[in-house]
This record gives C-alpha cells, sequence and structure tokens, in this order.
C-alpha cells in the first residue's frame, strides 16, 4: 500500500515541514545555544524521521516535503554535536529515573517517570542507529532518492530576503545553499523553501533601517524604499535552478483580487462554485513572467493545526511544554486551562492524549475531504515548522502519523510532494505577487520595528564595510573567507524575529553584537595589512558555517573572485541502492 492512488481523481494533500534553526554550535549552550538545538534534534528531528521510515519500509511513497535549511543540515553534521545529543538524551533519562523517586509531585506525575524514560531510551536507540548509518543527512538523502520524500534547499544563513538590498548576495546565499545541499544529497534542489515564505517582486527594497512612513494596527511599517529597482526573487530563484517556491495564503489571495482581513484567524473555506479569489490556494500559479511556481499553505486547513490564535495542541488533553513544575522534572502537566498557571494545571494523561490525537487527526481527515472532495484534482498545501512536532506539541508526531494512515487507507486522497504536484498538474495560471510573508499579519512586522532597527543598521553597515574590505582581493584566503562566514551568520531572518516576537531577545542581541564584532576585526586586520588576525583560529572554530563560503565571498567582492554560475547541465542520477535496513 503507498499513499499515491494512480488514475483517481484524488484531492493531494502536500504536508510541508520546515527543519530550521539558526546557527547554534558553540553559542551558549542553555536555555538557547546548544540545548535549543538538541531540543529540536531529539524531540522533533529524529522522530519524525524516524516516521518517515517506518512508512518508507511499508513501501509509502511521496509522503511529504522537507525543507532543511544549510544551517540545519551543517550542524546535524558535526560529529561532536552528535555525540552530545547522545549524552542529552542520556541526561533525559536519567532526569526521568530522578521524577520517579520524589516525593513532592504527586503519584500521578511520579508514575510519569518510566513513561519518558522509555520514550527518551528508544530515542537514544534510534539516534545511534541513525548515526552508524551516517547520520541524520545520509538518512534524509536515502529518503529522498527513494522518493519517500522532496528535500527543498535554501539561502546558506536563512535571511529574510525582501529587504535585502543587495541583488549579488542574494545570489551568493543561494548560490552556498543549494551548493551545499548538492553536497549532502548528491543533487541541486528544485525546490526552495524561502525564509519566512518571504516573497517581493521587482521594485525598489524597503529600508529597514529606516523611520517608518506609517504602522498599521498589526504593526505593519510602511518603509522608504531605496533606489534603484531590484530584480525580483522569483527571477533570482530562476537564475539558480529552482521551479519552484512556498509562500502563504495571503500572497496568493491578494495577487487574486482578495479582501483583506485578519489573518490570525481561520478563514473559512469558500464555497467551490462562488469564484472567491481564496481558491487560489487549491493549485499553483506562476510567479510573473517567470517560470518559478508558488504554492501557498490553505490557511482554512493548517490553521486547524496551529495558528497565532488556536489549533490542536492547545487542547486540555495534551501535554504543556511550559508546564515544567519546580523541580526540574520533565514537562508532566496538561494543558488543563489555558486561564490557569502552570502550577494550578492537572497532571499528565499519556492515554487520554492518545485518545485526542485520534480525534483531531481524524477531525483533519474530514476537513480535507471537505475542502478536496468538491474539487477534485485541487491540492491543499500545509506547512509547518517541523519543531512544532515532537517538541512544542509532544503528541504532534502520534498525530501525523495518525493522519497519513487515514489518507492512506482513503481513495479519494493521496499525498504528494510540491515536485511531484508541479509535474502532474503543472500550473497555467500567472500572477504578479505582492511583497509578503508568513510573518504577523503577513508582511514584515515580525522583523521591522522600532527595536530592531540598530540590528538592520548593524547588518547594512557589515555589508559595506565588508565590501570595502575586501575589494580587489585584498586578504588572506582565511581572512576573506571567515569574513564572508560572519556577514551571511549576522544576516539570519531568526535575530530580529526573537528581538520581536521571540522570548530570547538578549540571545538575539548578543549574537549580532558578536559577529559584527568579529567582522570590524577582520577588516580591521585586512584594512591595516596587519596580516591574519591572532583570534582568527578561534572564530574559525566557532562560526564555521557556511563551510564553503566562496559564493558569499564572490558576492562581496565580485572582482577578486572568478565568476560564479550554475551548471548547465547536471551528471544524470544513477538508480538509488535498494533501502539499507535500519537494526531497529
Amino acid at each position: 500500500m503507498t499513499f499515491r492512488h494512480p488514475g483517481s481523481a484524488s484531492g493531494e494533500v502536500a504536508l510541508v515541514l520546515h527543519p530550521h534553526l539558526p546557527y547554534l554550535r558553540r553559542h551558549g549552550a542553555w536555555p538557547v545555544g546548544e540545548e535549543w538545538l538538541f531540543q529540536a534534534w531529539g524531540s522533533s528531528w529524529l522522530p519524525v524521521t524516524r516516521l518517515l521510515e517506518r512508512l518508507a519500509d511499508e513501501g509509502h511513497r511521496e509522503v511529504l516535503t522537507l525543507g532543511v535549511t544549510p544551517m540545519v543540515a551543517h550542524q546535524v553534521a558535526d560529529e561532536r554535536l552528535a555525540r552530545d545529543l547522545g549524552t542529552w538524551l542520556a541526561g533525559q533519562m536519567w532526569r526521568s529515573e530522578e521524577q520517579r523517586w520524589h516525593r513532592y509531585l504527586g503519584e500521578q506525575v511520579t508514575a510519569l517517570g518510566p513513561f519518558y524514560w522509555r520514550r527518551f531510551a528508544d530515542l537514544l536507540a534510534y539516534h545511534e542507529d541513525v548515526q552508524a548509518r551516517g547520520g541524520l543527512l545520509a538518512v534524509w538523502a536515502d529518503l529522498a532518492s527513494h522518493g519517500v520524500v522532496e528535500l527543498l534547499g535554501g539561502p546558506a544563513t536563512h535571511p529574510y530576503l525582501p529587504l535585502q538590498r543587495d541583488p549579488a548576495l542574494i545570489d551568493a546565499q543561494l548560490a552556498c545553499g543549494l551548493e551545499h545541499h548538492a553536497a549532502w544529497t548528491g543533487s541541486r534542489p528544485t525546490g526552495l523553501w524561502p525564509p519566512e515564505l518571504g516573497y517581493r517582486p521587482r521594485s525598489r527594497v524597503a529600508d529597514a533601517t529606516a523611520t517608518p512612513t506609517a504602522v498599521d494596527r498589526h504593526g505593519t511599517p510602511t518603509l522608504p524604499r531605496i533606489a534603484p529597482e531590484r530584480p525580483g526573487l522569483e527571477e533570482h530563484y530562476a537564475a539558480h535552478g529552482v521551479d519552484h517556491v512556498l509562500v502563504d495564503a495571503p500572497t496568493l489571495i491578494r495577487a487574486a483580487g482578495g479582501r483583506e482581513r485578519d489573518w490570525t484567524v481561520r478563514p473559512r473555506t469558500p464555497d467551490p462554485t462562488a469564484g472567491s479569489p481564496d481558491e487560489v490556494v487549491h493549485d499553483g500559479v506562476l510567479i510573473g513572467d517567470s517560470d518559478v511556481v508558488a504554492y501557498a499553505r490553505d490557511l482554512a486547513v493548517a490553521y486547524h493545526v496551529w495558528s497565532p490564535t488556536a489549533g490542536y495542541p492547545g487542547n486540555a488533553w495534551y501535554r504543556d511544554s511550559y508546564a515544567v513544575g519546580s523541580f526540574g522534572v520533565h514537562p508532566s502537566w496538561r494543558v488543563t486551562d489555558h486561564g490557569l498557571d502552570p502550577m494550578s494545571k492537572a497532571p499528565y494523561e499519556p492515554a487520554a492524549a492518545a485518545a485526542q490525537v485520534t480525534c483531531d487527526a481524524e477531525h483533519l481527515h474530514g476537513v480535507l475531504r471537505e475542502v478536496l472532495d468538491p474539487r477534485p484534482g485541487g491540492v491543499v498545501v500545509a506547512a509547518y515548522d517541523t519543531e512544532l512536532f515532537g517538541h512544542w506539541w509532544f503528541e504532534g508526531v502520534d498525530w501525523l502519523e495518525t493522519l497519513l494512515r487515514h489518507v492512506a487507507a482513503d481513495q479519494r486522497l493521496t499525498t504528494t510532494t510540491l515536485a511531484g504536484r508541479r509535474e502532474r498538474h503543472p500550473p497555467t495560471r500567472r500572477l504578479a505577487l505582492p511583497e509578503s510573508s508568513w510573518g504577523y499579519a503577513k508582511g514584515h512586522a515580525s522583523w521591522v520595528d522600532e527595536a530592531t532597527r540598530p540590528l538592520w543598521q548593524t547588518v547594512v553597515d557589515a555589508q559595506e564595510r565588508a565590501r570595502r574590505a575586501l575589494t580587489g582581493g585584498r586578504g588572506s584566503p582565511r581572512t576573506r573567507a571567515q569574513v564572508a562566514r560572519e556577514v551571511a551568520l549576522l544576516s539570519a531572518s531568526d535575530w530580529p524575529f526573537m528581538v520581536i516576537r521571540g522570548k530570547s531577545s538578549g540571545y538575539a542581541q548578543q549574537r549580532v553584537a558578536h559577529h559584527a564584532a568579529a567582522l570590524h576585526r577582520l577588516c580591521d586586520a585586512i584594512e591595516t595589512g596587519s596580516g591574519e588576525p591572532q583570534d582568527l583560529d578561534a572564530l574559525e572554530a566557532r562560526d564555521d558555517a557556511p563551510a564553503d563560503p566562496s559564493a558569499l565571498v564572490a558576492g562581496l567582492d565580485p572582482a577578486g573572485e572568478p565568476p560564479l554560475t550554475r551548471p548547465a547541465s547536471e551528471a544524470a542520477t544513477p538508480p538509488p541502492p535498494p533501502r539499507r535496513p535500519r537494526t531497529r
């Protein structure tokens, strides 16, 4: 049995998951830093991968699309981090045993100790098995080579592309990220998860360092624009061989003439006979005059799972990730009531949560049928950060498996990857898309406000300083490469988001200050001719991503580097070998 139902008029379900975190290696331990990485890796990426392998072993294909960012790929390939993840998982087992013997937590909470011990022991065994088979990248590449998933690429360090001023640096980010993807998968991706699902058409770029001329009630700024006009992002994508990308629903709905609304609230699925502009989300569209296809997540479906205001994880029976008690134990209380403080919540009950998983998976299965039955051949795109499943929503991986099995058993539905959808149903409709993102109110409000203007100015100043310092090939190859790395790491979209929407603004500000200071020290050494700075070894050891920054160096100093061109043709990909069996 597979998820594909050839020859049927099935509605297609395109689940898209996005494993992403900023570069955290050697940048702090707890509560952000490497602890954050291990939480996502151990609680989300491993269990989701284990689910995909289980489905692959059963013969399922085209299960979902996985948008692995270069920063995630770089970090999970690090042998020291992989060893430390094993230590972290073992530490969670030790924590479980401690919980079992606490005297003051009540029997229901202490009884969860063995439950957590078994869970983390199983994850540790799976992690060791994955590492024995080459690590997560090898497993993900294997799943892709056998058609179980499609792997999307991304820019090197996840910059927020709509506000990037320099087309050369956009191209450099794409070239660096896509080449890194090809290095671990064996082929360049044709699909891309744009950071924050950001899009900008051909236009002048909004100036994130300037005082807005207006700010609407959602916090979305109207920013002055910088001349001259820059290419639309689809032009950059096409130049790098990318032919399909993801955007958020309002991007296509606005382009189709849809009305503005409160995008934090789940919209209703329109009557399919009413000719609503919202129908545009049920297929891809060609962006402008390009051959790049945009697919939009359907908020009417996706928001059942997770939205700014609601979603399944908020159900009273699910585990509350923030309710950790006062003894350092695992989160062991359920949501109960959103009005209660964490210490007043009821103990977690795994069996009741499992029953709720079944209900919620059946509910979304019903929603998919309601949307797709009247739209034969249509598609629903539901996209999420992978970290939602298992980390933020403890039961999320079980829910995902239950949903996928419901779809597999339903002759009216089938799963698809974005590439598979494009191949079977090449879009013909063209739309000029507006500037947008998947952030709050679907504009720049999650990255630009008064608190982040100095951060954006730091990024602009650093890029300009790097260009001046590197001009004409100045500096040793090592120093030039490290300048490019610091510029790229400084440009991550995560830092302004964490300042505005996150809970770790101080960490984000520290990271910006660190990368900016390192860059200026490197540029000082180049400009004074004093040779390589004394701390270059330390910077290379700490800020070692991207591993090959040559495209970024060329973007900062085009005259000092050979031109970068994408190969005119790719070598034929050999047929994949049989899937290697897992030991567990």
